[in-house]
């Protein structure tokens, strides 16, 4: 199998969070093998923050593909080799039907087994090493060698990400609009595309007052509460309780890049662990990490890729791996024992 001018198909359809912790991947590949074709097949709506230019073309992958389309996209670009990192149906038949003759992919179903001649048997639910190292252990079925497993945050690698520079002048523009040009801004983040357990109203809003108590100080300075077009409804409602906090996003959203400049320049993004926190850490920002303790959702899985983070986690032993058990679980709801004020002093 020569791989040094074959073209190689990375594949992650799935969430933001799931994408950016796979780019380091892509990175990988393109250090090992710098004359490849490399290919990266992901959702539209994440390819703004994925702008490599010639280093990686990306092919959209919309939801409602069906694997007869899916396959013949893939089946003209006569691929070498596809390491696919999450066994989905319909990418995993299509790469299958395309004759890719290098199927690389976890084996984690009876139809990852029929699908991958190059699998590997990972058990990512035991959650015993980071996700982005799961992902690169897959390379070694291509013959790119695989450090031991990182033990701590600074050993882990940095998710690639490179977005336009014109977005630099849109948040110029933003800044200037709201006062905040050559300000001190933290951000936060309250909200999940359901990833990820969220801390409960009266508990986000302790955060955002206690976030702007420790900024007045510093003159001029604010706190930016980011969101989706989805979630304008929750971003409403804390400018409801805290009008003096500063909108991004919502229904006037200026796009994935613009949030990710946004977070460049922020001293601090705060966050649940969803995919504007690994954006936030991809732009190397520091950032608060808040994760649920339930097992399957665990920070050392999905942890930010970044030595800049603080992780608070509720301090018990959740009884559940898979999903929360709700008000019939002793513990429930643990998300209500974040200590804003402790926290923050951590920072």
């Amino acid at each position: 199998m020569i791989l040094s001018e074959s073209k190689i198909l990375v594949t992650r359809t799935d969430r933001l969070g799931d994408v950016l912790l796979a780019t380091p991947v892509l990175k990988k590949i393109r250090e090992f093998y710098p004359h490849a074709k490399l290919s990266f097949l992901v959702r539209e709506e994440w390819m703004p923050i994925l702008q490599y230019g010639d280093e990686v073309d990306l092919i959209a992958y919309r939801p409602n593909m069906n694997v007869k389309e899916l396959a013949a996209t893939l089946s003209e670009r006569n691929f070498d080799v596809a390491i696919v990192l999450r066994d989905e149906a319909v990418v995993s038949q299509a790469v299958k039907r395309a004759e890719i003759p290098v199927r690389v992919g976890p084996y984690s179903t009876l139809r990852s087994l029929l699908t991958f001649n190059q699998g590997l048997l990972q058990r990512r639910s035991r959650c015993s090493k980071h996700e982005a190292e799961y992902n690169l252990e897959l390379l070694q079925r291509i013959k790119i060698p695989v450090a031991k497993p990182a033990r701590v945050a600074g050993e882990l690698p940095h998710s690639w990400i490179h977005y336009q520079t014109q977005v630099r002048g849109e948040i110029d523009q933003w800044q200037k609009a709201h006062h905040m040009l050559g300000v001190k801004f933290w951000c936060i983040h309250p909200g999940s595309s359901g990833s990820a357990r969220y801390l409960q109203p009266g508990r986000m809003m302790e955060l955002v007052y206690e976030c702007m108590a420790r900024l007045a100080p510093h003159e001029g300075a604010r706190l930016v509460i980011t969101g989706g077009s989805h979630e304008e409804s929750l971003l409403q409602e804390i400018k409801s309780k805290a009008p003096d906090v500063v909108i991004f996003g919502g229904e006037h959203n200026l796009g994935l890049a613009a949030l990710a400049e946004l977070y460049r320049r922020a001293d601090l993004v705060i966050a649940h662990g969803t995919g504007p926190l690994h954006l936030a850490a991809a732009v190397d920002t520091r950032v608060l990490a808040i994760f649920p303790p339930l097992h399957v959702l665990s920070e050392r899985r999905w942890g930010p890729l970044t030595a800049k983070r603080l992780t608070w986690i509720p301090a018990v032993e959740c009884p559940e791996k898979y999903r929360c058990r709700g008000p019939k679980c002793k513990y429930y709801d643990c998300m209500d024992r974040f200590e804003v004020g402790a926290t923050l002093d951590r920072l």
